[in-house]
C-alpha cells in the first residue's frame, strides 16, 4: 500500500489560519450579530442552518440517515454544546462582558476537562497539570475585576460567571460524545448536534420571548453580515479546516488554537470594539493561557485514558462556542 501524500505547506497554513482568525473572531461576531437581532433568534438560526447543511452534504455523499438513538444522544449533546454553553456566553454578551474576557475565560476548557475526568477516574493528574490548573484559578481571579464588580458592575461580574459555567458545560457535553451512539461521520454527528442545539435554542428564544422581540425592520446589515459570517466561516469553513487538520497533522498542533484564539479575540475587541485593554487583562490572559500550555503539557504522556489531549482529540470536533 502506498505512503499517504503530506499535505501541502500552503494548505497547511491556510487551514491553520482559517481557525486561528475565524474562530478569533467569532466573540466579535455574536457581539456585532445581537446588536438588533434577539439574541437567542440569532444563534438558533445560526446553528440549525448550519447543521442542515453539513448533514445534506454528508448524506448527499452517501452517508446513512441516523436512527433516533443517534438523534437521542445528538440532542443531549447539542444541549450541552450548544444550548447551555452557547446561551450562556450570549447572555455574558448581553450584559457587556467584553469579548476578549469572554475569550480568555473559555480559554479555561481544559481545566475543566481535567477536573471532570478527574473526578470519574478517567485520568489521574500529575504534578505539572496541578500546577497548571492553580495558575489558571489565580489568572481568572486577577482577570475578575471585583472592585468594579461590587461597584455597579454586578451584572458583568455574573456574565463572566456564566462564561465559565459555559467552559464546564462544553467540557461535560464534549466527554459525553465520546462514548455516546453518535454516527461514525464526523461531519455528520456534527451537523447532527448543531441542528439539535439551534432547535432548542429557538425553544428558548420562545421562552425568553425573543420572538415577540424580533422587528425586521430594526434588524441592521452590519448584523445579518455577523450572523451570516458566523454560520458560514465560523460554524462550516473553520469546522471542515479543523477537522482536515485533525486527520493530517498532530493534534497536539492543532489544538493551539486554545491559546491563539483568545489573543486574537481580545485584539479584535479592542481595536473594532474599543473594549479596554488593560495592563491586568494581559497578565491575568497571559497566566489564563500559560495554564492552558502547562496542563496540555502535563497531559501529554502516559498511556490510554491518562492523556488530555487524547481524550480532546476524541471529543466532537468543534470548539467552545465558535462553532
Amino acid at each position: 500500500m502506498p505512503a499517504a501524500t503530506a499535505p501541502r505547506h500552503w494548505v497547511v497554513i491556510l487551514a491553520f489560519a482559517c481557525v486561528y482568525i475565524i474562530w478569533g473572531s467569532s466573540y466579535l461576531g455574536i457581539s456585532i450579530a445581537i446588536e438588533t437581532i434577539p439574541p437567542f433568534l440569532m444563534t438558533g438560526f445560526r446553528f440549525s442552518l448550519a447543521g442542515i447543511i453539513l448533514i445534506g452534504w454528508t448524506l448527499l455523499r452517501g452517508a446513512t440517515l441516523p436512527g433516533w438513538r443517534q438523534w437521542r444522544a445528538a440532542l443531549i449533546a447539542g444541549g450541552l454544546l450548544f444550548l447551555f454553553n452557547n446561551g450562556l456566553i450570549v447572555l455574558a454578551e448581553l450584559v457587556d462582558v467584553p469579548t476578549g474576557m469572554i475569550a480568555l475565560l473559555i480559554a479555561t476548557t481544559p481545566m475543566w476537562m481535567v477536573i471532570v475526568t478527574t473526578l470519574n477516574g478517567t485520568i489521574r493528574p500529575n504534578r505539572m497539570t496541578v500546577l497548571g490548573l492553580v495558575m489558571g484559578s489565580l489568572g481568572i481571579v486577577l482577570l475578575v475585576d471585583l472592585n468594579g464588580a461590587l461597584n455597579g458592575e454586578g451584572l458583568v461580574l455574573l456574565g463572566m460567571i456564566a462564561v465559565v459555567i459555559a467552559a464546564l458545560f462544553w467540557s461535560l457535553g464534549s466527554l459525553y460524545a465520546r462514548s455516546a451512539d453518535l454516527p461514525a461521520n464526523t461531519m455528520l454527528s456534527t451537523g447532527m448536534q448543531l441542528l439539535c442545539g439551534g432547535l432548542l435554542q429557538f425553544g428558548l428564544a420562545a421562552f425568553t420571548g425573543d420572538f415577540a422581540r424580533l422587528d425586521f425592520d430594526a434588524i441592521s446589515t452590519r448584523s445579518l453580515v455577523a450572523m451570516f459570517y458566523l454560520m458560514i466561516f465560523a460554524s462550516i469553513i473553520a469546522f471542515t479546516a479543523f477537522t482536515w487538520l485533525m486527520r493530517n497533522v498532530s493534534p497536539a498542533l492543532v489544538a493551539t488554537y486554545a491559546y491563539v484564539n483568545p489573543v486574537i479575540a481580545v485584539l479584535l475587541g479592542a481595536v473594532i470594539l474599543d473594549e479596554p485593554l488593560t495592563l491586568r487583562i494581559v497578565i491575568a490572559g497571559s497566566i489564563i493561557i500559560a495554564a492552558v500550555v502547562v496542563i496540555s503539557r502535563g497531559t501529554a504522556g502516559g498511556k490510554r485514558g491518562d492523556n488530555l489531549m487524547e481524550a480532546i482529540e476524541d471529543a466532537p470536533s468543534v470548539m467552545p462556542e465558535a462553532v
